[in-house]
Parts: C-alpha cells; structure tokens; sequence
C-alpha cells in the first residue's frame, strides 16, 4: 500500500502574515483598478475643491499619472497570487511577492516619491519587514 504523505501544517503567524498581505494587496488592486478608470472624475472632484472642503488636501493626486495607477494594480494582483501561493506552502509565492512589492516600491518612487523629493521610509520598512517574515518560512514550502 502507498503510504499517503502527511501534510504540511501552516504556522499560526505565516496564515497571519498571509490573510494581512490578503487583505493589502486585494484592496490596493481594487482602489488602483477605481482610480485608474475613474481619474478624469477623481481630478475634476480634486479640482472643484469638493475633497478638500472634507479635510482632505490631495492637491498632489492631479500630478500622479494615470498609468501608475494600472501598472500598481496590476503589481498588487501579482502579490496577491504570490501570497495565494505562499498560503499554500508553494516557494514561488514568495519570490513572486518579494520581487511583486519590490517593484512596487520602484513605481511609487518613480511616479509619487521622487517629483516631491521624498523617500518612501515607511513603504520600505513596511515592505522589508513582510519580506523578512515570509522568507523565515521559506524552508517550510516546496
């Protein structure tokens, strides 16, 4: 008889980690996926100052090209199947999430970060320490 191989059991923080990431890259692709089919509204609301009489400044948005709201999208549902992949102990789904979020930040840089002259800390810390916690579990998926 074939012995059935038993399965391997997910770490409580790695699920944790997983349904966090779940959660970030499903709403990161829904919003970019909004902005980047609704842009010309969402710049004609920004400029009729209707967001700012709420409390918000978003005077920045109008100068953010379109284009980096599809290509983070599309970025996002990378990372999304990457964490699918590493919910499901596959080794893929950590390469294609770190090398997914890396981009990610290269594009936010690009397009946000760098005509404002700012650095993206708080994108990076958040980015390296979700990397870093993956990568612990690396060894645990085929």
């Amino acid at each position: 008889m074939d012995q059935i191989e038993p399965q391997k059991k997910r770490p409580a923080l790695l699920t944790f980690l997983c349904v966090l990431s779940f959660l970030g890259a499903g709403l990161a692709t829904v919003s970019n996926f909004f902005v980047y089919f609704n842009y010309a509204m969402i710049v004609e609301m920004i400029e009729q100052e209707t967001i700012e009489t709420m409390g918000f400044d978003l005077g920045f948005f109008g100068r953010i090209d379109r284009a980096y709201f599809l290509i983070s999208a599309l970025l996002q549902v990378i990372s999304f199947n990457g964490v699918r992949l590493m919910w499901n102990l596959r080794k893929a789904g950590f390469h294609l999430y770190a090398i997914s979020q890396l981009l990610i930040l290269i594009v936010s840089t690009i397009y946000i970060y760098k005509p404002v002259d700012m650095f993206p800390m708080f994108d990076l810390l958040l980015a390296t320490v979700f990397i870093l916690l993956y990568l612990r579990f690396r060894d645990l998926m085929d």
